[in-house]
């Protein structure tokens, strides 16, 4: 045995880190490097303190908002679409060809709509009794008119930019507002790490998140020695053990073009959900394997 892989759940930076950087080096190798870079609007009261926003990232032509969250004295104003139209206008100007995101059925679907996304996928019962959905906007024709500045003589709040303190701020509203509609989320970091004998540094492995009863694989990576010996197999095995162990109704993940796909298809996952052109040339796809409901 020259590896072996360990379960934890507590990963420490430089685990997580390690398995982000191969995944990234292999990404870069197939023509497609790390081009992140951050972009995040600040929900400001009048003393300055950040209240809400939104948080987000381009990359590889396109940009995620990950949370987006406006306090409940804040809405009905105006300031979510402001939020979306100004993440949106900065989107362009770097060039991206659309925006993705993810929201619940107890969210904002409806919003988003009205913002001209569309649905390319969606998870049921993720959490149980509610409906995950992606969504994407493409960027390739003209932009629509901005919405005048709610409360513009007088306004409740403001809107900046890059905030270090922001991501806490969008978690615990985004968590606050869940726990009433679904319950509580049960998040827990989930990783497997693959180490060479006798090093401490993991060379490769797995990273996700147990979430509302489902298990998201964010990261996969094994180096080119290690792969065709079934030691991808077995970690993907060991993921969907514990998950199985926790009680999940499944696991998803999602996997470009150039990178994965067939090795999860004959795992038993099947596409919920398609992105062409991410990258350009490229698409990305999103993938489920329910654990409950009879599917292997």
């Amino acid at each position: 045995m020259t590896h072996w892989f360990d379960l934890t759940s507590q990963p420490s930076a430089e685990e997580e880190k390690a398995v982000r950087d191969a995944l990234w080096q292999f990404n870069a190798g197939a023509g497609h490097p790390r081009d992140r870079q951050g972009l995040s609007l600040l929900l400001r009261d009048a003393a300055g303190t950040v209240v809400g926003g939104l948080l987000g990232a381009t990359g590889w032509g396109w940009c995620y908002i990950e949370n987006l969250a406006v306090p409940p004295a804040l809405r009905g104003a105006g300031w979510g679409r402001q939020l979306m139209q100004a993440a949106e206008a900065e989107a362009r100007r770097r060039g991206c060809t659309g925006i993705r995101l993810d929201t619940y059925s107890f969210q904002a679907r409806g919003f988003y709509e009205k913002l001209g996304f569309g649905v390319v996928g969606q998870i049921e019962d993720c959490p149980p009794g509610h409906t995950r959905f992606t969504m994407t906007k493409r960027l390739d024709r003209p932009a629509a008119a901005a919405t005048p500045w709610p409360d513009a003589a007088t306004p409740r709040a403001i809107i900046t930019r890059g905030e270090a303190n922001l991501v806490p701020v969008l978690l615990a509203g985004l968590s606050a507002h869940a726990v009433t509609q679904a319950g509580p989320h049960g998040h827990a970091p989930f990783s497997l790490a693959v180490h060479p004998p006798g090093e401490a540094a993991p060379v490769g492995g797995l990273s996700g998140s147990f979430f509302y009863d489902w298990l998201f694989i964010q990261y996969f990576f094994l180096p080119e020695a290690l792969r065709g010996q079934g030691l991808g197999r077995a970690l993907m095995q060991q993921a969907e053990a514990a998950a199985r162990a926790r009680g999940c109704a499944g696991i998803w993940l999602d996997t470009f073009s150039f990178q994965a796909l067939p090795f999860y298809e004959a795992l038993g996952y099947r596409q919920f959900g398609r992105i062409d052109d991410f990258p350009p040339g490229q698409s990305r796809h999103y993938l489920m394997k329910r654990l409950k409901d009879g599917e292997a």
